[in-house]
């Protein structure tokens, strides 16, 4: 028979040796299972269990049972074990997870185990089909969940935690021999990626981020931080050929950041001491390697099979309210502690290398955002916002609030206190919607010290979440924790059961940012086909800055502007192409914003909302002409231009001179590429005259839009003085007094959001349409001049919506999602669509669109009587569609 031991410590044991003041339990065969509950508690968990603080206690209880120590000790541990509570106190926090594959990658010391969502589901939620985790971080919730095969619905505002999660269900998602060969690649990569790097340039966009957010401050030695940069270009290389895998060394390296960093997490993240840089030095060399086997490992041994479909529903569970047709039979979380981290400031390196911060004040916006527990989350008007006065809800809290005002070192203290109680009971009213009657509320929550104030949290929520009609079931201590000032908190988990018949629904208030009548209006006048909006070239000279394929008639977008964006509203085009929707509002006096993934597009419309100085277009230009003078082309750069091409290959489109001239600006391009709106104009300008069949173009006759086949003579035609009358004829043209500059960002529309794009009146937008021409060919000669390879050609297609919606619409649902959260109560979301024969694209996006919008309208436009502008392929399409949702 086996047999086990476990100490326990006691301050007051008779012995001089520190070492020896203990004693050992044993437990034999049968008793094991108990031993395995408690074998990781800490000697302050174990008194905490079994009731007795000191020896002298135990002593004394041991002679009144007349038994041993080890026996007493042992039956005392196994009656509160069933009595009280069968969960380990390891499980509610992350220790046990640092062991336990997939769950190690990522180290979230915030988190809890699997095991204990487990072993909540399994005593309170047996016969759940649904569960809602508000809070949601690594996923554990999720994970734990779909073991049990129960389905997920979540929310987390942090988007380096979404990444994390998405990435873990697209590896659980994959069959086993995709794992097997992710697996290999992964392990083949691990072997070879320091060396490798060597052979790529830093990020120059990564590089300039990290001086923007964090100036002076230096968390890497200089040769870490390079190797960094050149892992973030040798990932977006991977990419190109292998989302899963580019995904899964991100998560690694991820992990390495504080590691190798001059920081450290020890609750918040710090800087190590000269002591802790010394003794815990860590290679990227060696971690990054190491981190790399582990994930492979887990990934080929991993037996876990995701079974149900978890949904992200929102990022942040205050906005619970503007989601349809929930049904949650129970809710798990642990939401964030009232205990002044900062979680987005914790996770400021990851969010950097990820690209979800670009600028100083980002950081600021996520935490404009979260859920108000910490100090440096208070702004002025952070109390209030939720329109209910709490003080007046609960005793306890006012007293608290009290206290805190009299006894705080800092005034934001009673204000993030009050704040948080606000913002917790504004969620748990909202979500009442979504629940059934009877369901589950589990909540994981901690106390609070500040200013020598203790904040009873569990029992302020106890009470707030009573008067909403959650009922408590139970209240049991998970475990014992230490303040900052060593005062004794704990951690507490909440059993409540709401009842629905205590629930009466408010009646939604309908909002309507813009007039129904206009939209009438619009549809029964369409006025875009009404003189003078009828003419080819009405509109602002600015919109022909460049031709584009697929460009929205500008009258459309004028019309659609004025009809749903209110005056001094904002707007955002998902889909912005060269910033036809953005420039309109911006010509309308609506701030405008917009997103597009080609980067000459993001040139072209970010020169068009901005306002330009001359001077620095003209010394732009002359950069480029110096650059040309002084430089000659590779022999590299000559052949790929006798062999690179699509309708005809770049060496037949130029004469010899013109093109090394092209060659050697697109080089200048690259290494000196426009970082403001004076700048992009040029480039846009140089974008515009690299073909068509006009004689300002550089090329020999061609398309203006399309690059087809060209024709006529090889003459010599100068970049230089074609591009400076190009860009001196725009800056002549002026903007009205009313104008509005915007933002354009160069991002997939499916990935997270810039946070700066928020409360918006309106998001329209003109997504590709379903069999439309593909924007990357017809536009071929302008994205290779602004950095495309061929490969790109062969590879970077995969990341264009036109390519992958003909896969699954599901692609718009972080679209429509993040519409939803970032616009105003009552905003709307309008798209124009085209339907053909092979595809009814509004059918399809209404079915996407309906977990968070609701059907305005459909208005359909025959368009077969549309011209063509002399472009060979005009597609299938033989309507337009306007989907407004709202």
């Amino acid at each position: 028979m086996g047999q086990y031991f476990k100490s326990i410590y006691f301050g007051d044991y008779p012995s001089e040796d520190s070492k020896e003041k203990s004693i050992t339990l044993a437990f034999n065969e049968p008793e094991a299972p108990y031993y395995t509950k408690i074998k990781g508690l800490s000697s302050e968990e174990l008194r905490e269990l079994i009731g007795i603080k000191s020896y002298k206690q135990l002593v004394l209880f041991a002679e009144k049972e007349e038994r041993s120590l080890n026996q007493v000790v042992k039956r005392l541990i196994k009656k509160n074990l069933n009595e009280f509570s069968i969960i380990n106190p390891k499980d509610v926090t992350f220790v046990n997870s640092k062991s336990i594959p997939f769950q190690r990658w990522y180290p979230f010391i915030e988190g809890y185990s699997p095991e204990f969502v487990k072993s909540l589901i399994n005593n309170y939620c047996k016969k759940v089909a649904c569960i809602y985790d508000p809070f949601v971080g690594t996923g554990t919730t999720i994970f734990a969940a779909d073991k049990l095969n129960v389905k997920t619905v979540y929310s987390e505002i942090n988007p380096l935690l979404q990444f994390l999660i998405q990435t873990k269900i697209k590896i659980l998602k994959s069959s086993s021999a995709m794992r097997k060969q992710l697996s290999d690649k992964v392990n083949q990569i691990a072997g070879q990626v320091i060396e490798r790097i060597e052979n790529f340039e830093e990020d120059k966009y990564l590089k300039e981020s990290y001086n923007l957010i964090f100036g002076s401050s230096k968390y890497f030695e200089s040769s870490v931080l390079s190797q960094l940069l050149r892992l973030r270009s040798f990932i977006d290389i991977v990419k190109l050929e292998d989302e899963l895998l580019a995904d899964t060394i991100t998560i690694a390296v991820l992990a390495a950041l504080i590691p190798v960093s001059f920081l450290k997490k020890a609750g918040d993240v710090r800087f190590k001491t000269k002591k802790e840089l010394e003794k815990e030095k860590v290679e990227l060399e060696n971690f990054l390697p190491n981190k790399l086997k582990e994930i492979a490992n887990d990934i080929l041994n991993l037996e876990f099979v995701l079974k149900t479909t978890p949904e992200m529903i929102l990022a942040n569970a205050k906005n619970i309210d503007l989601v349809n047709d929930l049904e949650i039979d129970a809710v798990i979380t642990s939401p964030p502690y009232l205990n002044g981290t900062n979680y987005f400031r914790n996770t400021k390196l990851e969010l950097w290398f990820l690209r979800y911060i670009q600028l100083e004040n980002d950081l600021r916006f996520f935490r404009d955002q979260a859920l108000t527990s910490g100090i440096n989350d208070v702004k002025k008007d952070t109390s209030g916002n939720s329109g209910t006065d709490i003080m007046t809800k609960n005793q306890l809290l006012n007293d608290t609030i009290v206290k805190l005002h009299k006894k705080s070192y800092d005034q934001r203290i009673p204000i993030m206190a009050k704040s948080y109680f606000e913002e917790m009971y504004a969620i748990f009213s909202k979500l009442r919607e979504h629940l059934k009657d009877r369901a589950k509320i589990l909540i994981d929550i901690g106390d609070s010290i500040f200013a020598n104030v203790h904040i009873k949290t569990d029992d302020i929520l106890i009470e707030l979440l009573a008067a909403l009609g959650y009922e408590l079931n139970e209240k049991k201590l998970l475990r014992k924790r230490r303040s900052r000032n060593k005062e004794v908190l704990s951690q507490t988990l909440l059993v409540l059961e709401f009842k629905k018949s205590t629930y009466t629904p408010e009646k939604k208030q309908k909002i309507q940012i813009f007039n129904l009548g206009n939209w009438e209006h619009f549809k029964n006048n369409l006025p875009y086909q009404k003189l003078p909006y009828s003419k080819r070239n009405w509109g602002h000279p600015l919109h022909s800055l460049c031709s584009y394929q697929g460009k929205l008639k500008a009258s459309i977008a004028h019309h659609l502007v004025k009809t749903f964006v209110p005056e001094n509203g904002s707007v955002l085009d998902p889909f912005s192409g060269v910033g036809t929707i953005p420039f309109e509002a911006a010509l309308n006096g609506r701030k405008p914003y917009g997103f597009d993934i080609s980067i000459p597009a993001y040139y072209i419309s970010t020169a068009k909302i901005s306002i330009h100085k001359k001077n620095e277009c003209l010394n732009y230009i002359q950069q480029i002409a110096e650059f040309i003078e002084q430089n000659g082309c590779t022999k590299e750069e000559l052949n790929e231009a006798k062999h690179f091409g699509f309708n005809k290959k770049l060496a037949e489109y130029y004469e010899e001179k013109t093109l090394k001239e092209i060659l050697l600006a697109r080089r200048f391009l690259k290494l000196n590429y426009p970082k403001n709106p004076s700048r992009m104009l040029v480039i846009s300008s140089l974008l515009h005259i690299l073909h068509g069949n006009r004689p300002y173009a550089l090329s020999r006759r061609s398309h203006p839009i399309v690059p087809y086949a060209p024709q006529g003579e090889f003459v010599y035609k100068s970049l230089i003085k074609n591009l400076t009358e190009k860009v001196e004829r725009a800056l002549q043209v002026e903007l009205p007094l009313n104008f509005i500059s915007g933002k354009i960002y160069n991002q997939d529309s499916t990935s997270i959001w810039p946070q700066e794009i928020n409360n918006l009146d309106a998001v329209i937008t003109s997504p590709p349409f379903f069999d439309s021409t593909r924007f990357y060919l017809a536009n071929w000669i302008r994205i290779w001049f602004s950095g495309w390879s061929e490969n790109d050609f062969k590879y970077q297609i995969n990341s264009y919506i036109e390519e992958r919606q003909k896969k699954d619409f599901t692609i718009y649902e972080s679209i429509f999602r993040q519409s939803r959260e970032r616009l105003k109560r009552g905003g709307v979301c309008v798209l124009h669509l085209g339907k053909s024969v092979k595809c009814d694209m509004a059918e399809e996006l209404k079915k996407v669109s309906k977990r968070w919008f609701n059907i305005v309208d459909l208005f359909v436009e025959n368009v077969e009587h549309c011209e063509s502008h002399g472009i060979r392929d005009k597609g299938t399409v033989t309507s337009h569609q306007y989907l407004v949702l709202q």
